[in-house]
């Protein structure tokens, strides 16, 4: 009698030299005692520990490739993406609704973007190697011919100035130093010794220090904007003839984070007030000397409103009592992150009632990383894929947050009912532990905060444009490797507030920074200087 599928001894483990030996020795013991179904279910799930095995380690190598060569990109090679389309139809023809459909859209789509892009009015730049912003200085040299020349050799006519041609040559002129020596007067009445009358010296915009504001600019906008450390940046300047210590340098720093400090608050209650915030984090390393290692691993929370104003918040560790549960506490609005647990306390009501907004980049990240290994995955980046290209219509067709909407309701759901199909269909049939099973059940169980872009144009796919702002975070850190204390690292949060607020709105930070410390030491609102603001109105007093 055959026994029970649960007496069958298990698969063994398969590595090693000897795994085949055992398959060997139980298929032979089975296949001795008349349990020949027995001894061939044991061989399949043999066969299915070695497949799942394999595509493991084909998913291992895959991924260790990508990080040896120091890149990773998100790009999907349009090429490799129809080789992955074409082996799954074969291995799954019915698995499409159409599959000649999706050539079919995608060629129309294409069609249709081009034609809004040659429609949508572009101002016409002149191509150069080079160009100059209205700030670069201008210097006209005229070359004339000798005087001898002007005269005609054959009539002996004074000749006449057919006009100039114009040649432009761009030169530099090295970064220099200049000292202010002011000499202040004091006077005093020799006779009745009534005291010393001093004359007004120069505005400090620091209390006693000998920076003027154009200096402590350029420091702070080449460490938070360019990503120079400070001992870097002492060796640029002692090159250039002024030689000072890095802790005056780090100095100047911490004064000008101070001094912003206001208009950093101000930021971050307009982030509060926003339609959509978006939010992330990034690690910070800071020096602690309370800690085993001396060095704490702390976190910077980004928080961006409506894709323009960003404000950063340091936290020494990650909980989401230092951060978001914090910061968004209170909040009814839209907030758009990743699927991590730490946010689920401002959507549930523990620390507000926030409305999710899911990221299709990490949806589709989780697919891109196994394009190497399961041709499965072609289907659904081709999707996904059309979902951004669908957006890129609008974009080039300029279309109002209502028309946008209107849109997504009428070429993106369809998109979204036919990937949550195809993603639903393998899903039973697959491991949960499997790579796959894993990426489809993350957009399955965020597919109602996945798919609320469809009802409101002003909404995002994905989340980019706060990852964006952390990139500057992570270079930075490349560079200058840790934070002095905790303190510094809150410092380090409010620069980088201002500075990737400034890029938003696209201000120059170095102008902005050196006429916004003049002006706080003038007492102007701190809700003036925002970049934006502080923009509009130099536009504005450029233009009379």
């Amino acid at each position: 009698m055959t026994a029970p599928a649960s007496a069958v001894r298990p698969v063994p483990t398969l590595s090693g030299s000897g795994a085949l030996a055992q398959v060997r020795e139980t298929v032979q013991g089975l296949e001795r005692d008349g349990r020949h179904s027995d001894a061939l279910e044991f061989l399949l799930a043999a066969l299915a520990a070695v497949l799942q095995k394999s595509r493991d380690l084909e998913l291992l190598v895959a991924t260790l490739r990508r990080a040896g060569l120091g890149t990773r990109s998100e790009r999907v090679n349009p090429e490799q993406l129809a080789l992955l389309l074409d082996e799954w139809l074969k291995r799954a023809p019915h698995a499409a609704d159409d599959p000649d459909a999706l050539a079919r859209d995608d060629a129309a789509l294409t069609h249709e973007i081009e034609q809004a892009e040659a429609q949508a009015v572009t101002p016409r730049v002149e191509r150069k190697s080079w160009r100059t912003s209205a700030q670069v200085e201008r210097v006209v040299h005229t070359h004339d011919v000798p005087e001898a020349e002007k005269t005609c050799a054959v009539c002996g006519r004074e000749k006449k100035c057919l006009g100039y041609d114009e040649r432009q040559i761009l030169d530099y002129v090295p970064a220099r130093f200049v000292v202010h020596q002011h000499r202040v007067g004091k006077y005093a009445c020799g006779h009745c010794k009534d005291g010393v009358t001093t004359a007004e010296g120069p505005p400090e915009v620091l209390p006693q220090r000998s920076a003027d504001a154009s200096l402590l600019a350029q420091v702070v906008v080449s460490k938070y904007a360019d990503h120079t450390p400070l001992t870097r940046l002492a060796g640029i300047y002692a090159r250039s003839g002024a030689e000072m210590a890095v802790s005056t340098l780090a100095d100047w720093v911490a004064a000008v984070a101070e001094r912003v400090a206001p208009i950093v608050d101000v930021l971050e209650q307009r982030v509060q007030r926003a339609y959509v915030i978006g939010t992330d984090a990034t690690g910070l390393k800071v020096l602690d000397p309370s800690s085993a290692a001396h060095i704490q691993k702390g976190t910077i929370w980004c928080y961006v409103g409506d894709g323009t104003d960003v404000v950063y918040k340091y936290a020494p560790t990650g909980e989401g009592e230092t951060g978001p549960w914090t910061f968004l506490h209170g909040r009814d609005g839209y907030v758009q992150a990743d699927a991590a647990s730490v946010f689920d306390r401002v959507y549930n009501g523990k620390a507000g009632h926030a409305v999710e907004i899911g990221c299709w980049a990490h949806a589709r990240r989780k697919f891109v990383d196994l394009q190497d290994t399961d041709c499965r995955v072609a289907y659904p980046l081709q999707l996904m894929a059309r979902l951004y290209r669908i957006e890129h219509l609008a974009d080039a067709r300029a279309l109002s947050p209502p028309e946008r909407a209107l849109l997504r309701h009428e070429r993106s759901r369809p998109v979204l009912e036919t990937l949550q199909r195809a993603l639903a269909i393998p899903l039973p049939n697959e491991p949960p532990s499997s790579a796959f099973a894993k990426a489809t059940r993350y957009v399955l169980n965020q597919w109602t905060a996945l798919t609320r872009f469809l009802d409101d144009g002003r909404l995002r796919l994905d989340n980019n444009c706060t990852e964006r702002q952390l990139r500057s975070v992570a270079v930075g850190r490349r560079n200058y490797l840790f934070a002095g204390s905790h303190e510094a690292a809150r410092r380090t949060a409010v620069l980088y507030s201002l500075m990737r607020t400034c890029a938003q709105h696209h201000v120059p930070p170095l102008p902005y920074f050196t006429d916004v410390l003049r002006q706080l030491h003038d007492h102007v609102p701190a809700a003036d200087l925002l970049p934006d603001r502080w923009h509009a109105r130099n536009t504005a007093a450029r233009a009379q």
